[in-house]
């Protein structure tokens, strides 16, 4: 894994703090997404502010090989990105591209997550998830209701044994915001100049 510290190997819930706009974050991502051969996992992209299509990019240019299931949930206002007239269809690359135009409905973002996770079970592929991002997440909702849904989230992901990364830009938040939701995950990646730090619990 390139870019990616070794001691994120393993890890069910990763928080990534980097500015939104970073090339070193997206290929972290990347890298995150990809620690198994693609062909054998499962990829879920959750996607407030990234068009699947720029998502879908990224991978090819870094990851090559398609994975074996890729299943996109645009929040909001991606949504506009791809064609909206069905709820669910398929892109040319075989993405599944699900949508959901409320981004402050996390009941209804947490139940298509898990109806995803669901369908997955059992399929013998590795299941790895990106959550793109929180920064867009608490633009609609306050830190505690964020810090519940995350909770449950993290957990769901835990006990399905999915891989799962956080992206959130410290410079649009307040240190206590930053610091509630950092206790929920089971490793911190911090990019600070060029270079990533890492604490795990």
């Amino acid at each position: 894994m390139s870019g990616v510290p070794a001691s994120l190997d393993g890890e069910s819930s990763i928080l990534v703090l980097a500015p939104s706009m970073s090339t070193e974050a997206d290929e972290t991502c990347i890298d995150l997404l990809t620690q198994a051969p693609s062909e054998q996992e499962n990829v879920l992209w959750v996607t407030f502010t990234r068009s699947p299509d720029g998502c879908l990019q990224d991978w090819l240019s870094h990851a090559g090989g398609r994975p074996a299931n890729l299943r996109f949930l645009s929040v909001g206002e991606t949504v506009r990105s791809v064609a909206a007239s069905s709820s669910v269809h398929e892109t040319p690359n075989e993405a599944v591209i699900d949508t959901l135009s409320n981004p402050g409905d996390l009941t209804g973002l947490g139940i298509k997550v898990s109806e995803i996770l669901q369908q997955w079970h059992g399929n013998g592929y590795e299941t790895v998830a990106c959550f793109h991002s929180l920064t867009a997440l608490l633009q609609y909702s306050d830190v505690q209701t964020v810090y519940k849904f995350l909770h449950v989230l993290t957990g769901r992901f835990a006990t399905a044994d999915v891989s799962a990364h956080f992206h959130l830009d410290p410079e649009a938040h307040d240190l206590q915001t930053i610091n509630t939701l950092k206790t929920l995950f089971d490793a911190v990646a911090e990019l600070d100049d060029g270079d990533w730090s890492v604490r795990t619990r």
